[in-house]
């Protein structure tokens, strides 16, 4: 799925704060950041500005709940079809995960950029990470 796939509609996010903190809910109209504040409504259809600075990063999920049986993998066993750097991240919290970033200029110059995660099985389809939240990005390869 192309990321202008999953940004057009209304999909599924669960906006998960840097304290561990989470809102799950929709996003807004199909936009996804307005002037450092991300523009989502709950499950109850409520609306829920969030301030950027707050998040870990937003989760673009399958399903609210998740699969509680899925044991995640968090490392990328196979080059996956996307092109782009593949990656490590080390979070804050020290959650450590890899898998894929676009190779664009918004990774250095935008406050954050999006990850598809290496499990293509597991509940987040994609992330949009907060570089704030980060304490190391390694570049593992590159596919073009």
């Amino acid at each position: 799925m192309t990321l202008k796939e999953l940004l057009s509609g209304r999909p599924k996010i669960i906006a998960r704060t840097r304290n561990g903190k989470c809102f799950k809910g929709y996003l807004r109209d199909g936009r996804f950041l307005t002037r450092g504040i991300l523009r989502m409504t709950t499950v109850d259809s409520q609306e829920l500005p969030v301030d950027l600075n707050q998040l870990k990063g937003v989760f673009f999920v399958r399903d609210f709940e998740g699969n509680k049986n899925h044991l995640e993998n968090k490392i990328l066993l196979a080059d996956p079809e996307r092109p782009g750097l593949r990656v490590r991240l080390r979070f804050e919290d020290n959650e450590t995960m890899e898998g894929v970033v676009e190779n664009h200029l918004d990774l250095l110059q935008a406050t954050g950029f999006f990850f598809w995660p290496a499990d293509t099985e597991a509940n987040n389809d994609l992330i949009f990470v907060m570089k704030s939240t980060l304490l190391g990005f390694r570049v593992l390869g590159v596919k073009g």
